[in-house]
């Protein structure tokens, strides 16, 4: 529990500026939850909409916090496909930069960058269990949590197959 407090420490430092910026000061989204007192009462288009502003902050805080490191490793794959002779034979038929860097090159830098994001969704869903706490969220994250430490079992298997699927 120590390595992933410590680890995701940026999200509950962000979340925690989120809520106070986004829910308090300027009041535009709402903080907990996924639903408002009123949504049984609106139509699928309200209900939709409102989950959504429900879920903005939280997914916004996760992406953020994602975005950096993939963001790198997109510019150092991008860099090394620049330098690839097929690169430099579209160059030289005349093409369009353009379409060089998003037909030819961005196609074949984003190859490494799929395979990384399929290996990181375990990790976020573990590394949920801080937001799904602090926006009370009920999520596979905090389920296993509340599992673990209420020693339910069957839960904790389930959790963990899933997460391994994934």
């Amino acid at each position: 529990l120590a390595k992933l407090v410590l680890d995701e420490g940026w999200s509950f430092w962000l979340a925690l500026l989120g809520i106070d910026l986004f829910g308090v000061w300027w009041n535009l989204l709402p903080v907990s939850g996924l639903a408002s007192l009123e949504a049984a009462s609106m139509e699928w288009p309200g209900r939709l909409l409102d989950l959504g502003k429900h879920l903005a902050l939280p997914v916004g805080i996760l992406v953020i916090g994602e975005l950096a490191p993939l963001s790198r490793y997109v510019r150092s794959s991008m860099l090394e496909v620049l330098g690839q002779d097929y690169i430099r034979t579209a160059r030289a038929k005349g093409l369009p930069e353009r379409v060089v860097l998003y037909k030819h090159a961005l196609r074949n830098a984003l190859l490494p960058l799929i395979t990384i994001l399929g290996l990181s969704i375990p990790a976020l869903i573990g590394g949920s269990v801080i937001l799904e706490s602090i926006f009370a969220i009920p999520g596979m994250g905090r389920l296993f949590f509340d599992s673990v430490i209420a020693r339910d079992y069957p839960a904790i298997m389930a959790t963990v197959v899933l997460g391994a699927i994934l």
